[in-house]
């Protein structure tokens, strides 16, 4: 039932709120019952626009909606209250760090049983004060009291998501509020106010600015980062690129925009990235960036940071060019939707000086593959099998990352080709995301390969949605970086504590499962990739499998990854 099919109709809330959702463009909406959500799941379940599934965790629920989110453009998911709500957090945590536009609808108790400003600890059975737990890590979090404000709150709800620097929003919902009647004609909605940012005419003059500063500039680098793709100015970035040849490095957020194959890319730039991209952005004179935040994974040494170079930044999000761990010569706080297209127009063509053009590529030229510390041949270089697995997977594959020593490796040994997506849950980082996030991308787009890239410890944090794909015939590649230990906090342990290790590997608490078991038991196909010899030939029959494939990858406990510094 759609929005258009309900006028002079009484209809629940709950119903209302799935009319509203299935005019989304969405199909996919991942739910898990509990008592306080039952009537929404059940409208879910009676929708004929709408397919849902059922994770084995609210967390894994969460970074599948995320998932999801980053392939289709937005993502909804339903829990139940108190732990249900709760456990969302980390989930909601990576789609609000790297700005992903995703709704979550939280059972409640009824307003009856709520507490509100009492001083009681709780008042309902599996109360929690969700709102308050979640504002932080939203750009919108209400507890829907009222019914006549259903309209008003989603579409508040979904305008904040999709807009501005885009995130989570979540409406909490009461029970007794889902199963109120309504009628639609009556219902006020939401007027959303004007934009703070700079555009218009203002943001023309203070593009020509920047087009004369690349003008002057001898030695200009473009920097991109993940705010472009989410602005979807990734096709309009490369024809920038190729009008003008400027030299260009990423952050890890749009490491997927630029494949291998683009001249004057020079790869990524940060502590775990590319030396040939700190090398380029310490010589270069003119550095702008698009969309891209100064934190501590892009900039190694604050002080020294692009020290030659004026820094120019353009961000929709004023307080990430205040309030970052350095400060940009020149703070553009615009929308890089307006901002990109605009720099187009007045550029020009191409100007970057042969000598300048020579010396990046003579930087590019530099770049290393790292390889595996063990030259034994006992273990699989993870590096090379980084670069191998990209080289033999479709042009259309979407790779999704976990966190830690094999987020590092992949990113140290990715080369990406035209089509291929590589995704991670690059602000929050947490264990155990590429796995459901994979299952949510799968949803997204079942037309395309999915390639999950995690370690023994990330598995483990979700390793009961094994049982999600086996219910719901998920077509997936799921690659297990063995190394039998917490590979990042690994290393870092040694470097810091002479050496010493502890609640990171089996002789100080932490275990690994035989995997190949597990997934059996749950009635998957699955092996082990032990050595390199014949790697090509294993990793294109792995590709060539039908459906989910469970990889136990062998992995060196001593196999650290490349840090760089200045």
């Amino acid at each position: 039932m759609t929005t258009n099919s309900l006028k002079g109709k009484e209809i629940s809330v709950a119903s209302y709120l799935v009319s509203l959702i299935e005019d989304l463009n969405i199909d996919f909406v991942p739910v898990l019952q509990g008592g306080a959500i039952m009537k929404m799941i059940d409208e879910v379940g009676e929708s004929k626009k709408l397919n849902y599934i059922v994770p084995n965790h609210e967390q894994a629920l969460a970074m599948m909606v995320d998932g999801y989110a980053r392939i289709k453009g937005f993502g909804v998911g339903m829990v139940t209250s108190g732990p249900g709500a709760v456990n969302l957090a980390t989930g909601i945590a990576c789609s609000y760090y790297d700005s992903i536009p995703c709704l979550y609808i939280t059972g409640q108790v009824g307003m009856f049983h709520v507490k509100g400003e009492r001083k009681v600890r709780q008042r309902g059975f599996q109360e929690t004060d969700v709102v308050s737990v979640l504002k932080p890590i939203t750009k919108f979090s209400e507890l829907l009291t009222n019914a006549e404000d259903v309209k008003y709150v989603f579409e508040k709800a979904v305008h904040l998501a999709t807009t501005g620097r885009p995130g989570p929003v979540v409406i909490d919902l009461p029970y007794n509020v889902q199963r109120q009647m309504i009628n639609p004609e009556k219902l006020h909605g939401y007027s959303a106010p004007n934009i703070d940012y700079i555009s218009g005419k203002n943001l023309i003059d203070i593009v020509k600015d920047v087009v004369k500063d690349l003008h002057r500039a001898k030695k200009p680098i473009i920097l991109v980062g993940g705010g472009v793709r989410v602005s979807n100015m990734q096709d309009k970035i490369l024809s920038f690129l190729q009008k003008t040849g400027f030299p260009v490095v990423s952050t890890w957020g749009a490491a997927d925009i630029f494949s291998d194959d683009i001249e004057m890319y020079i790869g990524n730039v940060g502590k775990s990235g590319s030396p040939s991209c700190v090398e380029s952005v310490q010589e270069c004179d003119l550095l702008l960036c698009l969309g891209s935040r100064f934190t501590p994974k892009i900039i190694i040494n604050e002080k020294k940071f692009a020290e030659k170079a004026k820094v120019i930044a353009v961000d929709i999000d004023l307080a990430e060019l205040e309030e970052g761990i350095t400060t940009p010569d020149v703070k553009i706080n615009a929308d890089l939707k307006e901002f990109i297209p605009v720099l187009i127009e007045h550029i020009g063509n191409s100007f970057v000086t042969t000598d300048w053009k020579n010396q990046v590529l003579h930087f590019k030229n530099q770049n290393f593959l790292p390889t595996a510390q063990n030259k034994s041949g006992s273990f699989v270089d993870p590096f090379k099998f980084v670069r191998k697995l990209f080289e033999e997977a479709p042009d259309n594959a979407i790779f999704i990352t976990d966190a830690g020593a094999n987020l590092t490796w992949v990113m140290q040994g990715y080369k990406i080709k035209k089509g291929q997506r590589l995704i991670s849950a690059w602000g929050n980082s947490p264990m155990g995301y590429s796995f459901p996030a994979s299952i949510g991308a799968y949803f997204a787009d079942k037309s395309r390969p999915v390639i999950a890239l995690t370690g023994d410890g990330g598995l483990q944090m979700n390793i009961q949605e094994l049982q999600t794909v086996v219910g719901n015939n998920v077509n997936l590649k799921l690659f297990i970086f063995n190394n039998r230990c917490f590979g990042n906090i690994v290393m870092g342990a040694r470097r810091e504590f002479n050496g010493r290790v502890h609640g990171n590997d089996a002789s100080t608490g932490y275990t690994v499962p035989d995997f190949i078991k597990i997934a059996n038991a749950y009635g998957l196909k699955a092996e082990t990739i032990d050595n390199e010899s014949g790697l090509t030939k294993k990793i294109q029959n792995v590709l060539k499998t039908e459906g989910t494939l469970v990889i136990d990858i062998n992995v060196d406990p001593h196999q650290e990854h490349d840090e760089l510094n200045i």
